[in-house]
């Protein structure tokens, strides 16, 4: 059920990778493209840490629900926006106050039921649910906003979100346990968190590249559809996550890690390399293949850091980060790209990538949990 109830979930949040062009419908530049696009994970981060202390505290089911209407309200209330504004960047703020709940909520669950030692495996396969749901999302948003316009999409996100809510309502709780927060925050001051955190900010920062920018860089090259390289992406993914899940076990979480950074890097300089559809399709391969290793190994590593009976709390801390890489590098790559180009984003963000890399081999020589 949590599998399923995921995949509708990660539906309603693969179709906003085409909000940008929506944006762009209202007037707003590269830069408010990003902007707007960022500022949803503004109330993500500013929620994370009652999150964390409620998902330890008093368990998982309720905030779940909670998230679950919240981002069902968010759908309908893109009904009523039509144009750049305060209620444009209030709904924004909603929208990332419900995918920030869920995505720390669901993850939680998905570790609850996974052994310590098999965690990035047990992540990873879970994962797949997401990465389904972005497969057959992208190409019927797609075609559903040609045909009918971002209303039409904006109604079946929000039947999306209510089968997402009725299938919450069957799963399963893990018992309450009663943990102060003072030594939550005292085990995440404690660890040693500074390396896996910094390869998330900056993943997260290559990631918007793709999510935020691939389709405004496609019609400005004259490709108006991206639904392939998407297929490609959330393929790939679930490709490695099926055949490589154990990888990071077997050669070392290091090495699987470098190895997910480098592909990420290299799929998205060839954005705009291969300014093609075939172009597109190969880098969506090789990001997809970074990202599908990427998530698991990053998350699983921070979780272990907390220990088992701060899962939760360490799970939002894990994408609490994340969301402000996407806060802080969203606009600032619309900003590149309204000063220079989108070739310069792409490379700035493969080069970020890259720098992460040498962080690992500099101050992560060995990872074990």
């Amino acid at each position: 059920m949590l599998f399923v109830a995921h995949f509708f979930f990660a539906w309603s949040v693969w179709a906003y990778t085409l909000f940008p062009a929506h944006l762009q419908d209202y007037g707003a530049n590269p830069f408010e493209v990003g902007l707007f696009m960022g500022i949803a994970s503004l109330s993500g981060i500013l929620v994370r840490p009652g999150v964390g202390y409620i998902l330890d505290h008093k368990g998982r089911r309720g905030i779940l629900w909670i998230g679950s209407l919240i981002f069902l309200f968010t759908h309908l209330f893109y009904l009523f926006i039509d144009h750049l504004g305060v209620g444009l960047f209030l709904v924004r703020l909603l929208h990332g106050l419900g995918v920030g709940t869920l995505i720390a909520t669901f993850f939680t669950l998905a570790i609850d039921l996974t052994p310590p030692l098999q965690r990035i495996r047990g992540i990873s396969l879970f994962a797949i649910s997401g990465q389904l749901g972005g497969t057959l999302c992208i190409p019927i948003a797609e075609a559903l906003v040609q045909r009918y316009g971002f209303q039409a999409l904006f109604i079946l996100c929000a039947t999306m979100s209510v089968i997402t809510l009725l299938l919450c309502l069957f799963i399963r709780d893990t018992a309450e346990r009663d943990i102060p927060i003072a030594p939550y925050w005292k085990e995440a001051l404690k660890a040693n968190l500074s390396v896996p955190f910094l390869t998330t900010f900056i993943f997260a920062i290559g990631l918007a590249s793709v999510m935020f920018f691939i389709k405004p860089y496609a019609i400005s090259v004259g490709i108006h559809q991206i639904a392939s390289f998407f297929i490609a992406y959330t393929g790939a993914a679930m490709g490695i996550r099926l055949i490589g899940s154990h990888w990071p076990e077997q050669y070392g979480i290091r090495s699987a890690l470098i190895f997910a950074l480098l592909s990420m890097a290299l799929g998205i300089v060839l954005i705009v390399l291969i300014p093609s559809t075939k172009g597109l399709i190969v880098s969506g391969i090789l990001c997809g293949t970074g990202h599908g290793l990427i998530v698991p190994i990053l998350s699983g590593w921070v979780v272990s850091c907390g220990g088992e009976s701060f899962r939760g709390g360490f799970m939002t801390l894990y994408t609490m980060v994340f969301d402000l890489g996407v806060l802080i590098g969203s606009p600032l790559l619309g900003l590149i790209v309204k000063q220079w180009s989108y070739t310069a984003l792409y490379i700035a963000a493969a080069g970020l990538i890259l720098l992460s890399i040498v962080v690992l081999l500099r101050y992560a020589p060995s990872v074990r949990f």
